[in-house]
């Protein structure tokens, strides 16, 4: 597993030590893996053009023993900007639009999308551990989501 950042390195030793909870994870590649567009302003106050981008979440983690996997980006505290608010925005969005898909397909497999820095680390997998991670929203997201 290689982690460019400290944040993933944190949340890479955290995935180790509760192992238990997961039948497998990897760390994705910062490029080349799993993507999906956002677009997004790069300008505060969004009066300038519209950057079209591809987006490659962090980590990909199956539940042990569930059909759920959790897509999750390590960002760094307070990192708000613009990019990471439409990186949510879109990934909130394209992953519903998939579940759908898969549920009018009769596939079991459901997709559980996050933004989370250290100070959601915790209750990440506490909410992993009691098994009501869906639908959960980090400290992150809902910064990002304002």
């Amino acid at each position: 597993l290689y982690a460019s950042y400290e944040p993933e390195r944190q949340f890479s030793e955290l995935l180790f030590q509760n192992a238990d909870f997961f039948d497998a994870f990897v760390k994705m590649p910062n490029q080349g893996g799993y993507s999906f567009p956002y677009s997004y302003k790069p300008a505060k106050t969004a009066k300038t053009h519209t950057a079209n981008e591809n987006f490659n979440p962090d980590y990909f983690i199956r539940v042990r023993g569930k059909h759920d996997i959790l897509v999750v980006e390590i960002k760094a505290e307070g990192d708000d900007s613009n990019r990471n608010r439409a990186k949510c925005r879109d990934g909130l969005k394209h992953f519903e639009t998939l579940n759908e898909r898969l549920s009018a397909s009769k596939e079991p497999w459901r997709y559980h999308f996050y933004f989370l820095s250290a100070e959601d680390y915790t209750k990440f997998i506490e909410k992993v551990r009691e098994g009501k991670y869906a639908g959960w929203k980090s400290g992150l997201i809902q910064e990002l989501s304002k």
